[in-house]
């Protein structure tokens, strides 16, 4: 006998999740429609998934959690939480820019 699969957990807008299907690291920047908006943490490139294709993502594991990573990450989730979508735009900026400069 099959039991059901249990319902998927949609993650929140600015949570990172590794999408298996593509097997690559996103943003959700936006849900809509059952599917998540995901962009690239090192650029502007962006797709869609599905809730049931992605796996939150834990900050150890990965190599581009160091301390700056983590503290441009809190203050975004802060900014969004708040509504400040300037900040929150700011520091995505940010994030590339440190990214970019640091673990390439």
């Amino acid at each position: 006998m099959t039991m059901p699969s249990p319902p998927h957990r949609t993650p929140a807008v600015g949570e990172l999740v590794h999408d298996a299907r593509r097997d690559r690291i996103g943003e959700v920047t936006a849900t809509d429609n059952g599917r998540l908006h995901l962009r690239a943490l090192a650029g502007a490139e962006a797709w869609e998934a599905l809730p049931c294709d992605v796996q939150p993502t834990t900050p150890t594991p990965w190599p581009f959690r160091c301390e700056r990573c983590q503290e441009i990450r809190w203050q975004r989730s802060a900014a969004l939480q708040s509504g400040d979508l300037r900040l929150a735009v700011a520091l995505t900026e940010a994030m590339g820019v440190h990214l970019r400069h640091e673990h390439t």
